[in-house]
């Protein structure tokens, strides 16, 4: 029996270049002390009106695809990556540090990219069940 996963398709490319461009605009202040923290900020604020609102809503999808057989544990994995991922624009908030900064910018980057890898095969093992 095949189970309907209806995920909302956002576009995690541009999350990720969001991602990147803030960070980058990050590592060009990480040596100048004044103007860093309004870089990281932008991060900050970059990551509080576009990625973590998709996490929100891609929870609500995820947990439907998790009581499905073919997707629970995908589901749950990537549950727990929306977790990191919260955790990791929190930590984010509170950093005062460069490489740390940039360190946790490229969880997120990383974690993204592995959710959206994750998303798809949910999909398709949705889709051919």
């Amino acid at each position: 029996m095949a189970c309907s996963i209806d995920s909302q398709r956002t576009d995690h490319d541009r999350l990720r270049f969001g991602l990147m461009s803030a960070g980058r605009r990050m590592w060009d202040a990480r040596e100048q002390p004044d103007r860093f923290p309004e870089a990281r900020d932008g991060l900050v604020e970059f990551c509080r009106a576009e990625l973590l609102p998709h996490l929100e809503r891609d929870e609500r999808w995820l947990l439907q695809a998790q009581r499905c057989p073919e997707g629970r544990l995908l589901a749950g994995a990537m549950r727990a990556e929306t977790r990191t991922m919260t955790a990791a624009v929190y930590e984010l908030t509170t950093t005062t540090g460069a490489c740390e900064a940039m360190a946790l910018t490229r969880v997120l980057h990383t974690f993204l990219a592995a959710h959206d890898h994750h998303e798809k095969s949910l999909r398709t093992s949705a889709a051919t069940a």
